[in-house]
């Protein structure tokens, strides 16, 4: 009988022991805890087997699994690209480029997730939707200004992947599906007519008005931040390749005063001639839009 309490007390004492839940981090080492908390970006412990013991706070993306007493083993992906990280935040946007009205075009661009590190980008722009650009002319040692009085539409699709960071606002990380730096390929269109400057021999210069086709393929890096998933802040610069209808050369004495080399096409700049070196560079604001609301089944059966 005394075999048999001893024997069933061992049995007792061992099941305390090993009723212990087991945190398996990346550098190897095994925390013997009590998890009281597991979040989507920190896991929360007290020691085990110490009653007074403080709670402990440990980076979800340092932990690799817990093994926890029951024999349940929960493992973690890496968070940064496990999609359930991401679960209730907005995934699209609506953005306006704000340096473009100085420049004198207007931007907006539509924005959708569609998945982790990867979105698509559709961009509408109107030339002449901002500051009305001046054209500088010297004949017979005055300097004359003209208005260029630049209109027309633009139009850009571009594929964004995105790296993921690890946004830090004091202690605290923050992580967004369309957050982090990314590489863009892109392809810019459009069309405008403007005034231009004509010069021809021992003749003042004349103001025309003349029409350009353009494009150009780039590779476009940049950064975007979410804030509180409701307002976003994107800044890229481009490189690549650019080609439009300017004229590069002179022609019987008649030619545009600075398209002999490069070209300002108001949504990208072109480098000599064409095609050549093409150029952009922007910053822009806006807001996540709230996805449309799905119909529960029950309705949608009763809609049929």
């Amino acid at each position: 009988m005394k075999k048999l309490i001893l024997f069933i007390f061992t049995i007792i004492i061992s099941s305390h022991i090993i009723a212990q839940d087991k945190i398996h981090k990346k550098n190897g080492q095994i925390v013997k805890a009590k998890v009281i908390e597991v979040g989507t970006s920190e896991i929360k412990y007290k020691i085990f087997n110490d009653a007074e013991s403080p709670i402990y706070v440990l980076d979800r993306d340092n932990v690799t699994k817990i093994e926890y007493e029951n024999g349940k083993i929960e493992k973690f992906t890496p968070s940064l690209t496990d999609p359930e990280l991401y679960e209730g935040q907005l995934r699209r946007a609506i953005k306006i480029d704000f340096l473009g009205p100085m420049l004198g075009y207007s931007q907006i661009t539509y924005e959708k997730s569609t998945g982790v590190g990867k979105a698509y980008e559709i961009t509408l722009g109107i030339i002449g939707a901002g500051k009305n650009q001046v054209i500088n002319n010297y004949f017979s040692n005055d300097f004359r200004f003209k208005k260029r009085n630049q209109f027309g539409l633009a139009a850009a699709i571009g594929y964004k992947f995105n790296k993921f960071p690890d946004f830090l606002f004091g202690r605290t990380k923050f992580k967004h599906i369309m957050q982090g730096a990314y590489v863009k390929p892109i392809i810019y269109a459009g069309n405008y007519s403007e005034n231009r400057v004509i010069y021809k021999q021992n003749e003042p210069p004349a103001l025309v008005r003349r029409n350009t086709s353009f494009g150009a393929l780039q590779i476009e890096l940049g950064k975007q931040t979410v804030y509180a998933n409701k307002f976003v802040f994107d800044y890229y610069i481009g490189f690549g390749y650019g080609f439009d209808n300017k004229k590069q050369d002179r022609d019987d004495n008649d030619y545009s005063y600075s398209d002999n080399t490069s070209a300002y096409n108001y949504i990208n700049a072109r480098a000599g001639r064409s095609p050549g070196f093409s150029v952009t560079y922007g910053a822009k604001i806006g807001m996540l839009l709230k996805d449309e609301k799905k119909k529960p089944v029950e309705e949608e059966k009763q809609l049929h």
